[in-house]
Parts: structure tokens; sequence; C-alpha cells
């Protein structure tokens, strides 16, 4: 490397190098901005993890919470109110706790929580914290503070396992109240125990939940909380017309999911389903051993009898994975489970029964609409187009000090590039799926975990009970480049072959 800076030192002037570096500069981004853009993504389309055969599908299983039904905003909302009067009437907490404004679009889904040091944070799928995203209570911690805690911006394995993630769509509620909570504490300077808190906050969670609190709230003003989910039904009765065999499984209580059910198929929504299984107690239903009680409508209690098998059209509570795979006949022996929670719904059936899995993850539509943005579209391009860049010239850095200067405003300038990308997502947290170079620890375990994923079941509607979902391939670190499309590597070669050094 020393011997090839001295010859261009010998052949080039200081000014000439940094002249062509200003030339490249200049024709590569004419060339990323004259290109077309990328095409936009439906943000309605199936996206594949694994190549999956609906010929081969017989069996249709599904959630109810956030899979069937499709909240509104307004949920989130009303947990977040239920479960912070808990804390002000029931536990003592400052009064003034409940004129914080909720606001929940601070957080995002998917992201970890520090209880001992009560952060938020967001973490990739190598257990890397993404620079610019822990937030003590409100306040971002700065690059000083973050080392000062984790030491580094990787997590160790064994220590990030013991950081919840904050990963089901109840968690915004979550998140916001112990953000709110925490920097009232800061900023007041009261002392508290984080262990508590987190403690306080999963209780009155929790009996906002199993009193039926915010179940009651909801039936009260379905329009208010469920979405109508329009083409449900169409996609039920397509299944069950095509011969298709459904069950759901919910944590929910029978009462509060008929209601919801009748109001977005009406009173013969039961008639698509062989098996319907409520008060599910899920991840322990798929790990537990509890029987199968069988539902009586008429007085909302249960059979004291032991259930011997699963009669079709009948209502059960309770229950376990392996007595349900065992009790309840099928025709076909290939199983789709649709849910929204990637561990209570998806891990143990993908893993433990080998069905497969597809997971509805509400704000994909959104994050899709984001990415088709032309602002986003062309801040990515001009991205990756100056990152290339900056790799390729980086070595005239140790020629002299103007040609440093101008490599260095360039990683300044993809510094800024990259959270201006962030911002369009989350202002705080950025993306669901991704980090400024990875997928995130949410995605990864998505990919792991799902076949298919989309943003609602009636987008299935489409692909038809035949149709077969294949992954796209994607390009190793290692492997060339197959594009139809010129690739921003194109620009790059465009860019050196006219500004050759």
């Amino acid at each position: 490397m020393r011997v090839a800076v001295v010859l261009y030192k010998n052949v080039l002037s200081e000014g000439h190098i940094a002249a062509k570096l200003r030339d490249a500069y200049q024709h590569a981004k004419g060339v990323a901005f004259s290109m077309a853009p990328p095409s936009r993504v439906n943000p309605r389309a199936v996206f594949t993890n694994n190549e999956l055969d609906l010929r081969r599908i017989g069996v249709y299983g599904f959630d109810y919470d956030y899979t069937l039904a499709v909240y509104t905003k307004n949920l989130n909302e009303l947990v977040y109110n239920l479960t912070m009067h808990r804390l002000v009437q029931e536990l003592k907490y400052p009064e003034a706790c409940l004129k914080i404004p909720a606001d929940l679009s601070f957080a995002i889904r998917g992201l970890h929580y520090d209880i001992h040091n009560c952060c938020l944070l967001k973490v990739d799928a190598y257990n890397q914290i993404q620079r610019g995203t822990v937030y003590r209570g409100r306040r971002k911690l700065d690059n000083e503070e973050v080392l000062e805690i984790y030491g580094e911006y990787s997590i160790p394995e064994n220590k990030g396992k013991k950081l919840p993630q904050l990963i089901d769509l109840f968690s915004l509620p979550w998140a916001g109240i112990l953000s709110n909570v925490v920097h009232y504490f800061d900023t007041n300077k009261i002392a508290f125990d984080p262990v508590c808190l987190y403690e306080d906050v999963a209780e009155c969670v929790r009996r906002v939940h199993v009193t039926g609190e915010m179940y009651a709230h909801v039936a009260k003003n379905l329009n208010h909380y469920v979405h109508k989910n329009e083409g449900l039904g169409h996609f039920l009765e397509t299944l069950y017309n095509e011969g298709k065999e459904l069950f759901m499984i919910t944590n929910s209580p029978f009462n509060f999911m008929n209601t919801g059910m009748t109001f977005m198929l009406g009173d013969k929504w039961r008639t698509y389903f062989k098996y319907i299984v409520v008060s599910a107690r899920k991840p322990k239903f798929f790990s537990g051993n509890t029987p199968f009680r069988l539902y009586n409508e008429d007085n909302d209690g249960l059979s004291f009898e032991k259930v011997s098998w699963l009669q079709p059209n009948h209502i059960y509570a309770g229950g376990n994975m392996f007595e349900f795979s065992k009790k309840a006949e099928f025709k076909s022996s290939g199983v789709l489970y649709f849910g929204d929670h990637i561990f209570t719904d998806l891990a143990d059936p993908m893993l433990k029964l080998g069905w497969h899995t597809a997971a509805i993850i509400p704000e994909l539509a959104r994050e899709i609409r984001v990415q088709n943005e032309e602002s986003y579209r062309y801040t990515i391009l001009w991205m990756e187009t100056l990152t290339q860049l900056i790799e390729t010239y980086q070595k005239y850095c140790d020629i002299d000090q103007e040609s440093m200067e101008i490599v260095n405003g360039w990683i300044s300038e993809r510094k800024q590039l990259r959270e201006k990308a962030k911002g369009m997502f989350n202002p705080q947290f950025g993306s669901m799926f991704r980090t400024f170079h990875n997928m995130t620890f949410f995605y990864n375990r998505l990919n792991r975990l799902s076949d298919i994923y989309t943003s609602r079941l009636p987008n299935l509607s489409v692909y038809g009970v035949n149709h077969t979902f294949y992954p796209r391939r994607t390009n190793l670190p290692h492997e060339c480049s197959m594009h139809i499309i010129e690739p921003v590597d194109s620009i790059l070669a465009k860019t050196v072959e006219k500004t050759e050094l």
C-alpha cells in the first residue's frame, strides 16, 4: 500500500487526485439520480421465506386477535389508559402520570427492554445494538452513556436472552407506559426500583386482560376498536368451499371472540370452522398438558366430563397442542397456521409439530408504503452508491489532506442519509425489519419461524388454493449480482471507468 502511495505521489499532483475524487462523486450522483427508481412493492402482497405449495395444505388454522380480527389504533390507547389508571388507583403511582400523553407512535414493535437500566433498545439479528436507538424513558442516550452501560454495542447472547422483547401488538402500550413513567420519575428525581416498575406494569397489563375490563370496552364499541377486515369472509368461504378444514385457537374468551367474529362476518362465521378452541393460554398451550374442557354457551361454563376426542362444531377451552394434534381428526396432514405473534403463535407449531406457518404483520403495509415513496427510494439508491464510492476510493485518504477531507465528507453524508432513511419509518427507532446494515432481531425470528408473511389475511385471496410461493434468491456477500435491472454496482463501474485515477 505504501508503495502505491509513493507511485501516486510521483505521477499525480495532490490537487489532481482531489479533483478526480470530486469528478467521481458528481458522476456517480448524476448516474444514480438519472436512473429510473426501483419498482414499487405491493403492500398487500404475500412474501415468502420458505417455499410453500398450497396444494399440499388441507388444514388452515388461525389465531383470533390481530389475525382474524384486526384492531384499530384505538385499542392500544385503551390498553394504555386502562393500565395507567390501575397503576395510579391500585398501586398509588403519582396521579400526574395520568396527564402524560400516551404517544403510542414513540416506539415500534420488536424492541428489547433492559429492565435493570430502564432502556428501550433496537437489536439486530447479530445481537448488535443499532446506534442512536437506546432510550431511557423518552431520552436518547448518547454514545458515552451506552458504552458505560453495555461496554460495547454488541450484546452477549446470554445477556440478550434476559432482555424481554416487546414482540406482540399489545407491546406498544407497554413501551409507552414504561418510557413515560421512567421519564417522569427521572425528570422529577423520584427514586424507584426498575424491577418493581416493570413487574407493576406487567401485572396491571395482565389484570386489564384477565378481569375482562378490556374485553368489555371493546364489545361495547366495536366500530371504534375493530376493523371490518374487508375480504375476510370471502377468503374463509373460498377455503371452505374448496374442501379445506379450518380451526381456530385463541387466548380470548368465547363471548369476546364471538362478538367480534359476528361483527365482522355475521352469524354464519362458525360454519367455516371445524374446531374452535378458546381461552387457550398460549404459549402454555404449546408446551403444557392442560386438558381440554367442553365449553357450554348457555351458562358460559365448562363441562366436568373428560374430553376423549374433539367433536366438530363444538367449542373447547384450554387444552394443549399435543392433545389437539391427536384428538382433532383432519383429512390431511398438511397444516398452515396463521398468527401475529412470532413466538407464541408460530414457533412451537413449526418446530415441534412440523406445521407450516404464516405471520400476519399489520405494520408491514405501512412500511412498504414508506419504501415506495420516491424520496425513500432515491435516498437508498444514493446511499448505496455513496457507500461503494467510499469503499473504492478510501485508499486515497493517505495521499493528501484534501483527499482525506473529501472522503470523510462522503462518510458524513452517508451517516446523514442513514438517519434520513431511518426517520422515514420512525424518528426514534426506524424500521421494524432492518437496522442500518442488517435485519432486525424481530425480522430474523420472522424469517426463521414463518414460511410466508403478509399484512392481513384477505391478501391471500388473490393467490388461490393451488398456488406455490417461491422465495427470492438473495445474493450472499461473496456471490455476484444477477440483476435484470441495472444494479448499484454498474453505476460505480461507469464512474470508475470515467474517472479512473
